[in-house]
């Protein structure tokens, strides 16, 4: 029997520091990676559309991103609405240990990163942009032939980092994108989420095309980190979090290429096919400490070859009314695709008090009841207080987002959950925690390549 109640929550900000720990692949730890994912952001705009930048409803997204090497890299920023449309893609250059910040509010209404050495130089091939290890060598990969070795016939005449200001007016219909809901109404806020990948060369792709890895625009450098802090007009809530750093390794790549028909769980695994999948003609060993060609090999691999993230996950609860409450806050990632025709399928959930009492919603045995509502789209917020809970003020609640649909073991989600209060020094954010033993291999889950975890393969060190 465990009695505790919190009374009292600081603010957290979680930053992300690349640290010197070896990085496991199959489970999401703190380590730089070949994508960051940015689960869930939210940006307050008033019903005309303009910015609601003041007072108690104004939310808004601050998207930092690192690069943890000397050596100068390529950013791919995608952000896609709540049901995994894509809404806006763009390219960041990080010269080696940059920073760059980004604001979502400025983002979604056109000012975007403008980077390079300075502000005025283009990186890209189209500016005969340098391949590492030259000297300014952002790119990985420059594209030869636009029509055969880009991704877009557009590479090498478009695609930039050098953005004008405004990079594009409201006309462009991001915002409104971002703002509507599946029930036909308009969300004043807008929701959505951002998924960043190392890239090759500069492009006018996304992770949703196959040309995006069958021509290598998509890099596998794990050198990037970052963080998200939600901010309000008020100052309060006020929190941060770590970017969901994501992984490369070889042998995710290694294994789709030998056995195609046998399914690899990796993180963008429905977007590409195996089958369709060209087999590098240009990659020498493969070995950065003994093949340090021009043409960075490392980086031309076969698929995304990134670590998947899991289907299971345990998060904290508290409902006190006004005084404490929560939000659970869920990233999904399935075949069928939460929109808003098709809803994800229904998660299992088990919710405990702290007594150990249970209330199990979602698909269970008898008897069982059924939630409210559950978790409908690709990304989306829920209070506590839409769900059947134990009576008592606080505990914990197990997601299990595994599925026996058709393509449902290449499924992943990611959870994270807040304490919010009414006061100061009452709102943290929390990751959820990873109850796989292994996210490329979860229990229960079957008809896949085995995939042992393993200190990842794919050098972290690249110009350090």
């Amino acid at each position: 029997m465990k009695k505790t109640l919190l009374t009292c929550l600081a603010i957290v900000a979680v930053l992300a520091v690349a640290s010197s720990a070896g990085a496991i692949t199959c489970t999401v730890d703190q380590r730089p990676a070949a994508t960051l994912l940015v689960p869930y952001f939210q940006v307050s705009f008033n019903s005309d559309g303009t910015l609601n930048p003041t007072g108690a409803g104004a939310r808004d997204t601050i998207v930092t991103i690192a690069n943890a090497s000397s050596a100068p890299m390529i950013a791919h920023v995608n952000v896609f609405d709540r049901t995994s449309t894509l809404a806006l893609d763009f390219n960041v250059a990080l010269t080696g240990f940059d920073v760059q910040a980004m604001r979502m509010s400025d983002v979604l209404t056109g000012i975007l990163p403008a980077s390079g050495d300075s502000v005025g130089f283009d990186v890209c091939q189209r500016a005969g942009g340098a391949v590492y290890p030259s000297a300014d060598g952002f790119l990985r990969v420059s594209p030869t032939c636009p029509t055969c070795s880009s991704a877009d016939p557009n590479d090498n005449t478009l695609a930039t980092t050098d953005y004008p200001v405004p990079a594009f007016t409201s006309a462009f219909g991001v915002v409104d994108q971002l703002r509507a809901n599946c029930d036909g109404d308009s969300d004043l806020n807008a929701i959505g989420y951002i998924v960043i990948d190392h890239a090759n060369y500069c492009n006018l792709s996304n992770p949703t095309l196959s040309a995006y890895y069958s021509n290598d625009a998509i890099g596998m450098e794990n050198n990037l980190w970052g963080e998200i802090i939600f901010t309000s007009g008020l100052g309060l809530p006020t929190y941060a979090m770590s970017t969901v750093n994501i992984e490369a390794d070889t042998e995710f790549g290694d294994l789709a290429e030998a056995t195609p028909g046998v399914p690899v769980r990796t993180f963008y695994a429905r977007y590409w096919d195996p089958f369709t999948e060209s087999v590098c003609t240009n990659c020498g060993s493969g070995d950065p400490d003994t093949d340090l060609s021009i043409s960075a090999p490392w980086d031309e691999g076969f698929g995304d070859q990134r670590e998947p993230l899991g289907l299971k996950y345990a998060a904290r609860w508290f409902d006190l009314g006004l005084s404490v409450t929560s939000n659970l806050r869920v990233w999904r990632s399935s075949q069928l695709g939460g929109n808003c025709d098709i809803n994800e399928p229904t998660v299992s959930l088990t919710f405990f008090d702290e007594d150990e009492n249970t209330v199990t919603a979602g698909t269970c045995p008898s008897p069982c009841t059924q939630p409210t509502f559950n978790f409908p789209l690709e990304t989306q917020q829920r209070n506590i207080g839409a769900f059947i809970h134990p009576s008592g003020v606080a505990g914990w609640v197990n997601l299990n987002f595994a599925n026996t649909i058709a393509g449902g073991e290449l499924d992943q989600a990611w959870v994270d959950y807040s304490f919010e209060g009414a006061i100061a020094l009452e709102t943290v954010l929390v990751p959820g925690t990873q109850l796989d033993p292994s996210t490329c291999n979860p229990l229960g889950i079957g008809g896949l390549q085995t995939v042992v975890p393993e200190v990842s393969l794919i050098p972290t060190g690249i110009g350090r």
